[in-house]
């Protein structure tokens, strides 16, 4: 005889029937870019997606027919139409399996540079931004009312390190417009 107790159970070997068991198996639960063609980029280690990203941004602005020439130093990653260039990209935070934020990290002012773009990542699209370098430097070297630098990256907000980030949406940054305004 076949008890209402033993109708409602799922077996070891039936598990793998179910969707949501294999979201948890592909992290799609907690990780909205399981199933973007951009996920071997995000796992790579910082050195390799940094690269990543100076060859996608020289590749990209080649297809637009910008003339792309090595860099003069390693204060810069490339010249692009002339203009000593940083590129700094970034994927968007990803908590408790929701998307937040960017963070642009390693911004040095003090670098030979005269234009910055950034590259923003989401599981379906990669934007390009650009900006002036006086403009970000204006920015992340500001001072709060208690002395504090907010956007440094090293040694806490009371000392200035050098090296910044940026938290945000390139929306929240006015220097953050089209990479063509500046190349």
């Amino acid at each position: 005889m076949i008890t209402t107790q033993s109708l409602h159970i799922i077996k070891e070997e039936w598990i793998g029937n179910y969707i949501t068991y294999d979201d948890v198996i592909h992290n799609r639960d907690i990780d909205p870019y399981a199933d973007s063609s951009f996920k071997p980029i995000k796992d790579l280690s910082s050195k390799r997606k940094g690269r990543f990203f100076e060859v996608l941004t020289e590749e990209y602005c080649e297809n637009l027919g910008f003339s792309i020439d090595k860099p003069k130093n390693s204060d810069h990653d490339s010249i692009i139409n002339g203009k000593k260039v940083e590129i700094k990209g970034s994927f968007r935070w990803v908590v408790d399996g929701e998307l937040k934020h960017y963070r642009w990290q390693q911004i040095r002012p003090s670098q030979d540079y005269e234009v910055m773009i950034f590259l923003a990542i989401d599981p379906n699209n990669i934007r390009f931004y650009g900006a002036n370098k006086k403009e970000v430097a204006d920015f992340v070297t500001v001072q709060d009312s208690d002395g504090n630098y907010p956007y440094n990256q090293h040694g806490g907000m009371t000392m200035n390190s050098g090296t910044y980030r940026i938290d945000g949406y390139p929306k929240d940054f006015p220097f953050m417009r089209s990479i063509t305004e500046f190349l």
